[in-house]
């Protein structure tokens, strides 16, 4: 949760380049190097006063508000292909069970939400706004998330589950879940 937060403070405010390496370090006789490097170490800052001792220990000799966020990436996810692995595990074997509709959607989401901070679908780099690249990722990423919504269903909800598959525009996960709740 503190991760995600933390990301939506860079987002909000311009600055998330800065720790996901897209923002890169401008030569020192560059005219952007000093106002880089102002908000390289707020973003340090910040980054400093949000974790505990511990943790600032792992970050702080870190010269880039980057390098200190793959320091602390790795301590916490040593190896991005286990932590995939791990939770797509999860996500198979993910079942609704005793849970209600709401409940087992809540869980399903959050271990997609997870799962897609690690394992996004690939950005296209061609340029285009409209890439029909990037399309096709999205759809096929929303296809994987309706089924494995749909066979975690409990067997009561088979009848559900047969209208959205034989529904001519397949609905996009959110709409699959509305209509198993309705």
């Amino acid at each position: 949760m503190w991760r995600i937060r933390f990301l939506d403070l860079l987002r909000y405010t311009n600055k998330i380049g800065f720790i996901d390496g897209t923002l890169e370090k401008p030569d020192p006789s560059s005219p952007h190097y000093e106002p880089w490097k102002q908000c390289n170490s707020m973003i340090l800052c910040w980054l400093m006063n949000s974790v505990t001792e511990t943790l600032q220990n792992h970050v702080l000799h870190a010269e880039t508000a980057h390098k200190a966020w793959e320091d602390l990436r790795r301590v916490f996810v040593p190896c991005f292909d286990s932590k995939i692995y791990e939770l797509r595990r999860s996500l198979a074997t993910l079942r609704q069970g005793g849970d209600s509709e709401e409940e087992y959607f809540r869980k399903f989401s959050k271990a997609w939400m997870e799962l897609s901070e690690y394992d996004p679908v690939p950005e296209c780099n061609c340029g285009g706004s409209d890439c029909e690249g990037a399309k096709r990722g999205e759809e096929a990423r929303e296809k994987e998330q309706r089924y494995a919504f749909l066979m975690g269903l409990n067997k009561d909800l088979d009848y559900v589950r047969t209208r959205i598959m034989y529904k001519k525009t397949p609905p996009s996960l959110h709409d699959a879940y509305v209509m198993v709740k309705h």
